[in-house]
């Protein structure tokens, strides 16, 4: 992160600590629990949002020149790269009768031919050849092709929207300072390490939130990252639909004894990112570990998750480090999913029509406002500022 961006965040969070208190909005929220149990919500989120937007699928070092992957996410995709270094997108079925292609996970590009009734596609997507083809004359070839979506990479990571549409325009979606931000934390050189695919039955919303307040970190993760942090201290700032947010350490005051030019924010905290629409970026002193959140049904989620390194472990104690703090990192979630699984419990019992997002919760409250605002269909409720009494 660029330095001077870095002394203003630690001087806004000194500020805090001299208060006492945690960044906060006006006034507290409150959100209807329908929203992670209605089944008609979940698919228009899915349909609507999630399968319309951007989303982070692979890193680009996963895809190298004359190659393919296949992801089955929202949509079943495959992704090839061809030897000039294109990469392109395609929904990952054939046009015949919408079986799968491609079924294995990576390999060499080649003529993709389906298992079903042998109908053969280039890589680029193109229709190569149908057995018997006389029965299918008078139908336009080219709407036979495969369904091309549209595909970018940015920050050594490969975005795909899961339907057709116009091209992604990164540089718009994220905007100047969330790219400032990352282009700063220099992605591309990084190196894959430790990736994970989870499965757990609760709503995909109810995992974003549990990354997105540090309220619960006191009681939630005593036996694991409570230690590190001032309690229910943080920052938290929207640039449109995606947030940052910065969780602060114990260690804040060592920053009293140095010059402004020393002052390391990645040192005195954790960054959380929240790519709008499901994708966590937790920035820790040395390491970056992403999260990509995918509904896998109305009461389920599934993450996507890795860790970027700035080099491959040279060493034994290098590679045990990291996988101790992978470790730390994935209790912690086991956690936040056992108390989500919790959560799910209690909003199905029916004991209360809304939830309640404090003045410290604001990342909850954008988040889901941003889903509304998606939707067109307002739900958050801001309580409205109690006025302060006047004397005299």
């Amino acid at each position: 992160m660029q330095h001077v961006t870095q002394v203003e965040l630690l001087k806004r969070t000194l500020a805090l600590v001299e208060q006492g208190v945690s960044d906060c909005v006006e006034a507290p929220s409150a959100l209807p629990v329908d929203v992670y149990l209605n089944e008609e919500r979940y698919r228009r989120e899915r349909d609507e949002v999630l399968r319309c937007e951007p989303l982070l699928v692979a890193r680009s070092s996963e895809i190298a020149p004359g190659h393919f992957i296949t992801r089955d996410l929202l949509a079943p995709l495959l992704l090839t790269r061809d030897e000039q270094g294109r990469l392109r997108g395609f929904l990952n079925v054939c046009k015949h009768r919408g079986t799968q292609l491609v079924g294995e996970v990576a390999g060499r590009n080649r003529v993709f031919v389906c298992p079903y009734h042998a109908w053969a596609y280039n890589p680029d997507g193109q229709l190569r050849g149908i057995p018997h083809g006389y029965g299918f004359e008078g139908i336009d070839r080219a709407c036979l092709n495969l369904t091309e979506v549209p595909v970018a990479e940015r920050f050594g990571a490969v975005w795909a929207r899961h339907s057709e549409g116009p091209a992604l325009d990164l540089d718009t979606f994220f905007g100047e300072q969330i790219l400032a931000d990352f282009d700063s934390f220099a992605l591309d050189s990084h190196v894959l390490f430790d990736p994970q695919d989870i499965r757990r039955p609760v709503n995909w919303k109810l995992t974003i939130d549990t990354f997105l307040e540090n309220y619960h970190v006191a009681k939630a993760h005593q036996a694991t990252i409570d230690h590190l942090f001032w309690p229910n201290l943080g920052l938290f700032d929207r640039f449109g639909r995606h947030i940052r947010n910065y969780y602060v350490k114990r260690n804040l005051r060592e920053i009293l004894d140095q010059p402004e030019r020393d002052w390391d924010l990645r040192r005195h905290g954790n960054l959380l990112y929240f790519l709008w629409p499901n994708t966590l970026v937790l920035v820790e002193p040395d390491h970056i570990a992403f999260s990509t959140v995918f509904p896998d049904g109305p009461q389920a989620t599934r993450v996507l998750g890795h860790t970027l390194l700035p080099e491959e472990p040279a060493t034994e104690k290098a590679l045990r480090y990291f996988q101790k703090n992978n470790a730390i990192l994935y209790s912690a979630l086991e956690e936040d999913f056992a108390l989500a699984a919790r959560v799910q419990k209690g909003i199905q019992a029916g004991a209360a029509g809304q939830l309640w997002h404090g003045r410290f919760e604001q990342a909850l409250r954008w988040f889901h406002q941003g889903l509304d605002e998606a939707l067109g269909d307002a739900r958050v409720e801001v309580m409205k500022p109690k006025s302060t009494p006047q004397v005299g």
